[in-house]
């Protein structure tokens, strides 16, 4: 049984799409706290239209396309381990204290947090789950591809 990559890949990046625009504009408090506003309306409309790009070309099956997707997801993986894993293994900045404090310190986790060891919230802990999985699914998909393609 062979596996069509491009299939898991729309369904990991629909699901993805659909989390992050539930988690950054719908308050379900305590699972994410933004009942005074996130600060980042902005940039979530241009995410929100970039996954959506994304999500076209994946659907089309515009190889190079979807290996532009692949980096994209690899990158937005890297700025979450910079946000969240880093302060959380190293221990957070003054200002990441502060702003962990205003937006994620009254948020569900799953680890605990000790001392400046600011646990990420599970909210972005499932984000980056699904970021990995269009990230594999989508990178898997392109190679799939460009296996077919070759004479």
């Amino acid at each position: 049984m062979r596996i069509y990559w491009p299939r898991w890949s729309l369904l990991s990046q629909g699901i993805l799409f659909a989390y992050y625009q539930l988690i950054e504009w719908v308050d379900l408090f305590p699972w994410n706290d933004i009942r005074r506003g996130n600060g980042q309306a902005t940039l979530d409309l241009v995410v929100a239209g970039i996954m959506l790009v994304l999500i076209l070309v994946t659907i089309r099956r515009v190889w190079w396309a979807m290996g532009i997707a692949s980096a994209l997801y690899g990158l937005w993986l890297y700025l979450q381990i910079q946000s969240w894993w880093l302060p959380y293994l190293q221990g957070a900045s003054p200002g990441w204290k502060r702003v962990y404090g205003r937006f994620f310190g009254e948020t569900v986790k799953f680890l605990p947090t000790v001392g400046d060891h600011l646990a990420p919230d599970a909210c972005h802990i499932v984000l980056q789950l699904l970021i990995v999985s269009a990230l594999v699914t989508t990178g898997l998909a392109v190679l799939s591809g460009l296996r077919r393609s070759r004479p």
